[in-house]
């Protein structure tokens, strides 16, 4: 094993770089940091408070794992199968930016039938603006989508997309999904569970202070829920509606005393007041 990768319990580093991480209130799950970038900034992101996150530094520093050293990161972890159930690409950036990367990587995973877990994908879908290819949905069992709004209007707001017509781009991406699931399903092949997710921002307090700064008490947008449900049903997904993330900065979070009970036995006192429920 290279000697610059470093495995501590579920997480994994390569030099100062945060490879693979854990989330206390997602059990089961190892998440794959492969950009920091995005082309939104949402105004309820956490990365808006800095790259700190439940005691893990996600800031990647423009130093991004190439696949071979995702997947060295990945089976340097133990417990696969057991307190390790799913690998989910998200960090604080949008995966799919990275689209070879993760889909080298999503193959990786899937010569290994050993480690018997499912692969997640959480996406924006921004990517589709400029690239244009659904091959990884053969390679994958979730993809959950961030819609977070019911037009282009709120979505322009909450979001704040670097892109024109983002919300369009969204569109775009979500009937070709739709196409491409079709295809499949006719053929009698696998295709992946399929989710829109909105981030519900009604307990405003909870947002970052820079992206509620622009509005008064009360003011804050929020998306129409039952609108994007619609939207959801009309695609024939579900859709998951999230609360904010409320103590994921708190001081109790401090990786080295957690990362080994996280997935791996009783919970640590910070979990029994964690205030963020699935």
């Amino acid at each position: 094993m290279d000697e610059a990768l470093r495995p501590r319990g579920v997480t994994t580093q390569v030099g100062a770089a945060l490879i693979t991480y854990f989330l206390p209130c997602r059990p089961g799950a190892i998440y794959v940091n492969v950009t920091d970038h995005c082309l939104n900034d949402c105004r309820f992101c956490i990365r808006r408070d800095g790259p700190m996150f439940f005691g893990q530094d996600l800031a990647l520093r423009d130093a991004y794992p190439d696949a071979d050293t995702i997947v060295r990161a990945l089976t340097a972890v133990t417990g696969w199968g057991t307190e390790v159930r799913e690998v989910v690409f998200c960090g604080m950036g949008e995966p799919l930016l990275r689209y070879a990367c993760v889909l080298a990587v999503c193959k990786a995973i899937r010569a290994m039938p050993q480690l018997g877990v499912k692969i997640r994908i959480d996406t924006s879908g921004m990517h589709w603006a400029g690239l244009k290819h659904l091959d990884l949905l053969d390679y994958i069992d979730v993809l959950s989508v961030s819609l977070n709004a019911e037009n282009a209007k709120k979505y322009d707001e909450l979001c704040q997309p670097q892109i024109p017509n983002a919300f369009g781009v969204l569109m775009n991406f979500l009937n070709a999904v739709k196409c491409y699931e079709e295809d499949l399903r006719a053929r009698g092949l696998h295709y992946p569970e399929v989710r829109l997710s909105v981030v519900d921002t009604s307990e405003e307090s909870f947002i970052p202070a820079s992206g509620r700064e622009a509005y008064g008490k009360g003011c804050f947008p929020v998306p129409d829920l039952a609108a994007c449900k619609r939207i959801a049903s009309d695609f024939g997904w579900s859709l998951v509606v999230k609360r904010l993330f409320r103590d994921s900065r708190d001081e109790r979070w401090i990786a080295r005393s957690i990362e080994a009970l996280c997935l791996r036995g009783p919970r640590p006192e910070a979990c029994a007041g964690c205030s963020y429920r699935h």
